[in-house]
C-alpha cells in the first residue's frame, strides 16, 4: 500500500507501473482505461504517465465496477458522463446548454470534443469535474448531491 501521509491527493507522482502494482492490474489495463477516456494521467516532461492518489481511487472504483458489479467500459463511461460538470463551471447557462458534455451522456466531459467556451482553453485534469474524489462509496452523492438535474430546453 502507498503511504498516504503528507501527500496531496491531486499531486501526480505515481508511475504507471507503481499505479498498476497498487491496483494489482497490468500496465496495459491502465493504458486501456486511458484510451477509453476513463482517466487522464498527467505527463512528466519526458512524457511518462503519472497518477495521483485521486486517480488511483478512481481506477480502484472502475476496477470494482468491472470485476464485482459486472459493468463494462461503456457503462462506466455513461456513469462518468453524469458527473455534473456545469456545477464546477458556474452553473447552467447558454454555454453549458450548447456544450456536448451537457447534452450527450456518452462519456465523461473530459473526453468530449467541441466543448463550450468555458472549457475551450481549460486543462481538464485541473477541472473540478475531473478532480472530484470519486470512489465507489461516494458516487451517488457526487451525482445527486444537488438533486437530479432538470431538463433544460435549448
Amino acid at each position: 500500500m502507498i503511504p498516504m501521509k503528507n501527500l496531496m491527493d491531486n499531486e501526480p507522482f505515481l508511475s504507471i507501473g507503481m499505479a498498476a502494482r497498487e491496483l494489482r492490474v497490468a500496465v496495459q489495463t491502465l493504458r486501456m482505461y486511458e484510451n477509453a477516456g476513463l482517466v487522464l494521467p498527467a505527463r512528466s516532461a519526458s512524457g511518462r504517465r503519472l497518477y495521483s492518489l485521486k486517480d488511483v481511487e478512481k481506477l480502484r472504483c472502475i476496477r470494482n465496477l468491472i470485476t464485482k458489479e459486472g459493468l463494462n467500459i461503456n457503462g462506466i463511461k455513461k456513469i462518468l458522463s453524469l458527473i455534473p460538470c456545469w456545477q464546477f463551471k458556474g452553473g447552467v447557462d447558454k454555454d453549458c446548454l450548447a456544450c456536448r458534455a451537457y447534452r450527450d451522456a456518452t462519456g465523461p466531459c473530459w473526453n468530449v470534443s467541441k466543448v463550450g467556451r468555458k472549457c475551450l482553453q481549460a486543462d481538464c485534469r485541473s477541472c473540478g469535474a475531473y478532480q472530484v474524489y470519486l470512489t465507489c462509496q461516494n458516487i451517488k452523492h457526487i451525482l445527486f448531491k444537488n438533486g437530479p438535474a432538470t431538463d433544460h430546453k435549448i
